[in-house]
């Protein structure tokens, strides 16, 4: 007698490697793209990084007195910087206490991952050798959202992106 049909083992196995199959797509797609999203950002830091080069050449480092004149320094070289360098708008996200440095975001623009993008700037060095007044530090938060930015100085960058723009000599 001729068997018709399949047995619910021949349909369990092809089950089975199916899911495996499907498993082993979906973990490639997924380092695929996560690969693109690391590429897109780390693309992005670059041209960032290219026009602070740029406004540098142009006008030198961004060095500003901690005085009575700080903020309106500030703006004005935010403007500048809005206008002819930066493709996507900056803004003023915090300035320290001690007026020697600056966070600025993105407005707008977000990373890949959703974040915006920070910058912080050395606006003046005073006597502190630790500090370089002038430096420019860009980076995205990565894909968990987290800034690992306190252990940079330990060269743990995490899945943060980052992008430093030294001082003109």
């Amino acid at each position: 007698m001729k068997r018709q049909g399949f047995t619910l083992v021949e349909i369990l196995a092809t089950v089975v490697i199916i899911g495996i199959l499907t498993t082993v797509v979906s973990i490639s797609y997924n380092r695929a793209w996560l690969n693109s999203q690391t590429d897109s950002c780390e693309s992005e830091l670059r041209d960032m990084s290219n026009a602070f080069s740029s406004f540098f050449i142009d006008y030198g480092n961004i060095v500003i007195k901690p005085d009575g004149n700080y903020e309106a320094v500030l703006e004005d070289i935010l403007e500048i910087l809005n206008k002819q360098y930066l493709s996507h708008h900056i803004e003023v996200a915090e300035i320290a206490p001690d007026k020697k440095s600056v966070k600025l975001t993105t407005s707008v623009k977000t990373d890949p991952f959703g974040n915006k993008y920070s910058f912080d700037i050395y606006t003046y060095g005073g006597d502190d050798r630790d500090s370089v007044a002038g430096l420019v530090l860009i980076h995205s938060k990565g894909a968990d959202g987290k800034s690992n930015l306190t252990k940079y100085k330990d060269g743990d960058y995490g899945d943060d992106a980052i992008s430093v723009v030294e001082p003109k000599q």
